[in-house]
This record gives structure tokens, C-alpha cells and sequence, in this order.
């Protein structure tokens, strides 16, 4: 099928490159000219693994092309991808003035019958608006939903090998052409459930309210266990093995960040809201997620508050590893609250760096690497789990450090290599280990630290 993509940002790149490779005869558009040209010449804009390879494969196989002239795209298509942002508004809720200007091209420069495909995350019954406002044109036009359930850094992965796709529509009509486009998928066995528009809208809302309310769940909890004196890992482990709750997203950490979770979980508070609905649950989710970002700055602030002239190197500036996107990242919050305390805040990200300057303080020191990074620093605060991190040699990290604090706030350091260099090792929701003290007895099972 010939379909055209609006928008070669994050969702519609992933998504388009992956219905390429399925077979499809994919045009990419974008009102952005410098991005279309790079993208013409093989430089992919973000960082995703494998996403470079298969988009210049598939344009060398002739199934993918990028452009900036959405009528020709629009025009030479069958069905259109709208895959434009759908940030934060001021007023609340999703800004949706990208959505409505591409629905509108789709309405201006149809030539005959077309089906539009939402896959921008859009609130619950956006899908009836726009079909309301495109059935004025001469042609007739299917509105359906296709949620996206990426995650970044194993997104073609997530595309390729879904858990389950989602299929939105309202009519027969619009629900073949969704199976007509990913008949490979389901050729291959991977479940499909078809629904309303208004469902599916919910459908991805509710999931990513979901993940995130579990992570501000156990988030919440690790503070518990840290003032008692319990282990957030072992008490992880002892619910997640229970079949009816399952261990996903329920590690313990300095909170959520990215491009979903925040924007999804306000965008349900003020839609409930705008109903006459309390949400009490998401509403405490979003309060919890707030308040681990704040203790852990707060705890390294506290350690080095006797210290003159402190100082802290970050590890990790991405909101997750294998990703470059600094859209909520815990660490902008907690590196304004170190520069505010005084604290002389150097930073390294493998992939995120050139990100970050476009949003972090003007006083933040950047570094080239993890050494240069660490050199000097009173402590290391772990706030990104990339792999080049957690394999350091900590012996060598320590003899750079001027002091010997370590603040995981991902769980998933060795403890044991950082306490046998000397160091102080600090995690989120688990006790405080000084060198040459030991261990706390744990639960009999292999797991992080």
C-alpha cells in the first residue's frame, strides 16, 4: 500500500522506516526542510538503535522516501499517517494546533476516497472531532486510531514484535484498511484487538498511566524502606513474583521522565477534571513522581552539606538509557536543585549531551567522558543506567574522586565493587553501606547490588 507519514519526529520515524520494512511504499513529510534533506541523505535526527540502518535500507530498497510537499504525498497515497506532536497545552491538557493543520492539508489536498490514520497520542475523543471536520470535503475520508506502544531505545523491536496492536474504527471500512496494512504482522501471529476510536484513544492513555503509576508506586514505597531500614530490591522482588501483579516497571528509581508518561498522565487529570471527575489515583501519581526527584536531590545536597566547595558529577542525563531525549528528564530537576544549593555540577551522557545544552543552566560544567567527568568530584550521582556506567572500574573511579560518595539512583550499581573501593554507597529506598561494614542479609536470590 502507498502511505504517507505526517511527521518524521520520533513516532512517525520509527513508523514509518518499520512499514517500509513490512513492504509498504512509505513517503515521509515534514514542514522541517533541513531535517527532510538529512533524512534524504541518511542522518537520522534522533538517537535510536538501528533506526539509521533500516531507514537507509529501506530507501535504498525504493519503499522509503522523505519530502517536504505534503500535497504530492497526500495525493499519491491511499492512507495517511498523522504522526505530529501533541505536546502540553497552557491551559492544560494536549496542544492538538499540529494535529488539526495536518487533518486540515489531509482535507485541502485529498484526490479521491482516503483513510486517515491517528497515530500521535490524542485524548478521548479527538478522533469524533476530527471526523466531524472532514466530513465537509468532497472525498470521503475514515478516521481511525492507531495507538503507538514504543518505547524509546527498543522501538523497532516494540514495532516489529508487538505485545498487541491496537485498531480503532468506526466502520467496517476503516477497520479492513487498518488489517490490510499490517496483514504481515498478523500473518505472524501477534494479537490484534479491535475497538472504537474512543477506545483505543483510552487504550493508550490508560497504559501509560498505568506504567507510570506502578513506577511512582514502588518510587513511593523506596521511601518508606529507606526510613525504616528495608531494602526497596528485596521488597520488589517479593511482590513481583506474584502472578497477578508481575515485575514490570517496578524498579525503584529517581522517578519518570520522557515524552509519554508526564504528558499522558496530566492530559488524563484535566480531562477528568473538565468531566466533574476527581482523579484522585493519577493526581497522587503525578505529586509522587514530583517528590522523588526532589528527595533524591535533597539526600546529596544533605551529604555535602559540610563539604566546601562541593562537588558533583552526573552520570546520565537522558530520561533512559539508549535514548538522547531530555524531554522531563529527572535530571533537569535535580541539577537546577545542586546548582541552587551551590554545588559545582559536572555532567556526561553518552548520547544526550547535545540535548541538554538547549535546556540545563548556563553554569553547568560539560565533560567528554566519564573520567573527566568524575575527576575531583565529592560524589558521583548515577542518574541515567547506560551500561558504560555501570561497568566502570570503580577503583579507578575512586582514585579521580576527592571525596567517596555514590548516589545510584537507578539500583543498579555493584555495591560490593563500590564499597571495596572505599566508597559510600547511597541507592534509592535501600540502606546506606559504609566500607568495611558489609552487607544487610538479603532475601536468598541473585539481584542488582
Amino acid at each position: 500500500m502507498k502511505i504517507s507519514v505526517i511527521g518524521c519526529g520520533y513516532v512517525g520515524l520509527v513508523s514509518g522506516t518499520c512499514l517500509a520494512a513490512l513492504g509498504h511504499k512509505i513517503i515521509g513529510v515534514d514542514v522541517d526542510a533541513k531535517r527532510v534533506t538529512a533524512l534524504t541523505q541518511g542522518q537520522v535526527p534522533i538517537y535510536e538503535p538501528g533506526l539509521s540502518e533500516l531507514i537507509l535500507a529501506q530507501a535504498a530498497a525504493g519503499r522509503l522516501r522523505f519530502t517536504t510537499d505534503i500535497a504530492e504525498a497526500i495525493q499519491e497515497s491511499q492512507s495517511i499517517f498523522i504522526a505530529v506532536g501533541t505536546p502540553p497545552s497552557r491551559k492544560g491538557g494536549a496542544d492538538l494546533s499540529m494535529l488539526f493543520a495536518a487533518v486540515d492539508d489531509v482535507l485541502k489536498y485529498a484526490n479521491g476516497p482516503k483513510t486517515l490514520v491517528i497515530k500521535s497520542t490524542v485524548p478521548p475523543g479527538t478522533g469524533e472531532i476530527v471526523a466531524q471536520r472532514v466530513a465537509s470535503g468532497p472525498h470521503r475520508i475514515e478516521v481511525v486510531n492507531n495507538p503507538e506502544f514504543l518505547r524509546e531505545g527498543t522501538a523497532i523491536q516494540d514495532f516489529m514484535q508487538p505485545d498487541r496492536i491496537v485498531f480503532g474504527a468506526n466502520s467496517n471500512g476503516g477497520m479492513e484498511v487498518l488489517r490490510e496494512i499490517y496483514q504481515p504482522l498478523i500473518d505472524r501471529g501477534y494479537a490484534i484487538f479491535s475497538m472504537s476510536r474512543q477506545s483505543a484513544e483510552l487504550t493508550k492513555f490508560a497504559s501509560n498511566a498505568m506504567l507510570a503509576m506502578r513506577i511512582s508506586f514502588i518510587n513511593e514505597l523506596s521511601q518508606l524502606a529507606l526510613a525504616i531500614g528495608a531494602d526497596i530490591e528485596s521488597v520488589r522482588v517479593g511482590i513481583g513474583t506474584d502472578k497477578r501483579i508481575g515485575p514490570s516497571f517496578l524498579k525503584a528509581g529517581v522517578g519518570y521522565g520522557g515524552s509519554c508518561f508526564p504528558k499522558d498522565v496530566a492530559a488524563l487529570v484535566h480531562q477528568m477534571r473538565e468531566f466533574g471527575l476527581e482523579p484522585h489515583l493519577l493526581s497522587g501519581v503525578e505529586k509522587a513522581n514530583a517528590g522523588q526527584k526532589r528527595a533524591y536531590a535533597t539526600r546529596l545536597i544533605k551529604a555535602l552539606s559540610d563539604i566546601k566547595d562541593p562537588q558533583v558529577a552526573i552520570w546520565g542525563l537522558a530520561f533512559k538509557a539508549d535514548t538522547d531525549d531530555m524531554r522531563e528528564a529527572p535530571s533537569i530537576e535535580i541539577v537546577h536543585a545542586l546548582l541552587a544549593a551551590g554545588i559545582k555540577v559536572r555532567v556526561y551522557d553518552p548520547q544526550a549531551m547535545e540535548n541538554a545544552r538547549r535546556i540545563l543552566d548556563k553554569h553547568v560544567i560539560w565533560a567528554d567522558g566519564v573520567d573527566e567527568c568524575t575527576r575531583g568530584a565529592d560524589a558521583v550521582a548515577l542518574i541515567t543506567d547506560w551500561s558504560i556506567f555501570i561497568t566502570q572500574d570503580w577503583g579507578h573511579i575512586a582514585s579521580l574522586m576527592r571525596g567517596r560518595h555514590v548516589f545510584d539512583g537507578r539500583n543498579c550499581l555493584s555495591s560490593s565493587k563500590v564499597l571495596a573501593a572505599g566508597l559510600i554507597y547511597r541507592a534509592i529506598g535501600r540502606p546506606e553501606l559504609m566500607p568495611g561494614a558489609g552487607k544487610p542479609g538479603s532475601m536468598g536470590m541473585i539481584s542488582a547490588g
